[in-house]
C-alpha cells in the first residue's frame, strides 16, 4: 500500500483542505481577538511565574525573553484559532457541536504548544544567551525540555478550552438569535402578504355602488335633457378617470384622493341639483401627504346616502384636510345626519377595519353631533409627508 492510498484512508486530504478553508475564513477581527488572546495569556503566565522572572532579569536582557515569550504566544493562539474555525466549519455541516469543540481546544492547544515550543527553544538556541539562573534548573538543560512542554500543555488547555467554549456558546446563541431574527422576518413578510390581500378585500368593499346607478341616470337624463345627461356623462368620465388607477393601488395622497371626490360630488350634484352644494379645504402643502385611497370617498358617499338621500332635504358637505403636529386630519362635515353615532354602518365598519389594519391605535375614525344640529366625521392618521406641516 503507498503512501497516498494511507493518507487517503486516514482522512489527511479532508484535513488539509479543513485547514485550509479555515485560513482562508480568517478575518480581521478574529486576528484581533487572537493576539488580544495570546497578549492576555503572556501576561496571565508572567503573573504566575513573576518571581523567576524577576531572577532572570537580574542576569539576562528581560525584553529579549518577553519578546520572544510574546511571539510564541501569537503562535498558540494563531493555531488554536485555525481550529476554532475548522470546528465552526465540522458544525456547519453536521457534526456534534460539543465534540468538534473539544477536538479544537485539544488539538489547536497541542499542537500550537509544540510549534511554540519548537519556536521558543529556536529563540533560546539563536537569540538569547545562556545564563539562565542556577536556582532554578528547570529553566536549563535537559529539565527544559520536560517541563516546560507539560507546563505549556496544561496552561493551554485551561485557558484555550475555557475560551473555545465560552466562543462555542456564544457562536450558538448568535446562530440561534439570527434564526429567530429569520423566522421573524419570514413571519412579518407573511403577514404583510396577509395584511395587503386583507386591505385588498377591504378597498373593494368599501369602493363606490353608485357606478350602475349614474349609468342608470345618464340613460334616464338622456330621455329628458341630453344636455344634462351628457354633462353628468362628462362627470362620469373625470371621475372614472381619476377612480381607476387608485381603485387597486396601495398608497394616494390628499391631492388625489380630494380629485376623486370632486369628481363624484360633481355627478351627484347633477343627480340631486340644488340640493347639494359642497366646499372641499385643503392647504396647498398638504397636497403630498400620503392618503389610503378610497378612505374619503367612502365617507362622502355615506353622508349623501343618509344624509340627503334619505330626507329628501337640501344638504351642504363640507370637506376639510389639514396638518395637525404629527397626525393628518380630515373633516367631514354634513349638514344633516349623515354621521349621526347611531348611523355607523358596514362602510364605516370597514373603514375603520383598514385604519386599524394600516395604522393600529395611531388612526381614529370618530363620528359625532355637532351644536348646530349638523354632523361630522373626524379622521387622525399618521402624517407621512415631511414637507406637510400644521399651521
Amino acid at each position: 500500500m503507498n503512501l497516498a492510498l494511507v493518507a487517503d484512508r486516514f482522512g489527511v486530504p479532508r484535513f488539509r483542505e479543513s485547514v485550509c478553508e479555515a485560513l482562508q475564513g480568517i478575518r480581521g477581527p478574529q486576528v484581533r481577538i487572537a493576539v488580544l488572546f495570546g497578549l492576555a495569556t503572556l501576561a496571565f503566565e508572567s503573573l504566575v511565574n513573576v518571581m523567576p522572572i524577576r531572577q532572570i532579569a537580574q542576569r539576562m536582557p528581560l525584553h529579549l525573553m518577553l519578546l520572544g515569550s510574546a511571539a510564541e504566544s501569537q503562535i498558540k493562539a494563531f493555531i488554536l484559532l485555525v481550529a476554532i474555525l475548522m470546528a465552526d466549519r465540522a458544525v456547519d455541516r453536521g457534526a456534534r457541536r460539543r465534540l468538534s469543540y473539544a477536538a479544537a481546544a485539544l488539538g489547536g492547544c497541542v499542537v500550537g504548544t509544540a510549534f511554540g515550543d519548537v519556536f521558543q527553544l529556536a529563540w533560546r538556541t539563536l537569540v538569547l544567551p545562556d545564563q539562565w539562573p542556577e536556582s532554578r534548573p528547570w529553566l536549563r538543560g535537559t529539565a527544559w525540555y520536560v517541563y516546560w512542554p507539560i507546563y505549556d500543555v496544561t496552561t493551554w488547555l485551561l485557558l484555550g478550552g475555557f475560551a473555545v467554549f465560552f466562543y462555542a456558546d456564544r457562536r450558538a446563541a448568535r446562530k440561534t438569535e439570527a434564526h429567530l431574527r429569520e423566522a421573524e422576518l419570514e413571519h412579518l413578510r407573511k403577514s404583510k402578504l396577509a395584511l395587503e390581500s386583507r386591505l385588498q378585500a377591504m378597498q373593494a368593499r368599501v369602493e363606490p355602488q353608485f357606478l350602475f346607478n349614474t349609468l342608470s341616470q345618464v340613460e334616464r337624463l338622456y330621455e329628458r335633457d341630453p344636455s344634462i345627461g351628457q354633462r353628468m356623462l362628462d362627470d362620469l368620465i373625470v371621475y372614472l378617470r381619476a377612480a381607476m388607477p387608485l381603485m387597486r393601488s396601495s398608497s394616494s395622497t390628499v391631492a388625489q384622493e380630494l380629485e376623486l371626490a370632486r369628481a363624484y360630488l360633481n355627478i351627484v350634484k347633477v343627480r340631486l341639483g340644488n340640493r347639494l352644494t359642497f366646499e372641499i379645504d385643503a392647504p396647498e402643502g398638504i397636497s403630498d401627504a400620503r392618503l389610503p385611497p378610497m378612505m374619503l370617498l367612502p365617507l362622502i358617499d355615506h353622508a349623501i346616502v343618509v344624509g340627503l338621500e334619505t330626507t329628501r332635504a337640501e344638504g351642504r358637505i363640507r370637506i376639510a384636510v389639514q396638518a395637525a403636529g404629527k397626525n393628518l386630519r380630515l373633516v367631514v362635515v354634513d349638514s344633516g345626519a349623515g354621521f349621526i353615532p347611531e348611523a355607523v354602518g358596514d362602510g364605516i365598519g370597514a373603514i375603520r377595519d383598514r385604519l386599524g389594519a394600516l395604522y393600529g391605535e395611531r388612526a381614529e375614525l370618530v363620528l359625532r353631533r355637532r351644536v348646530e344640529g349638523s354632523t361630522e366625521a373626524v379622521m387622525h392618521i399618521p402624517l407621512e409627508n415631511p414637507q406637510a406641516r400644521s399651521g
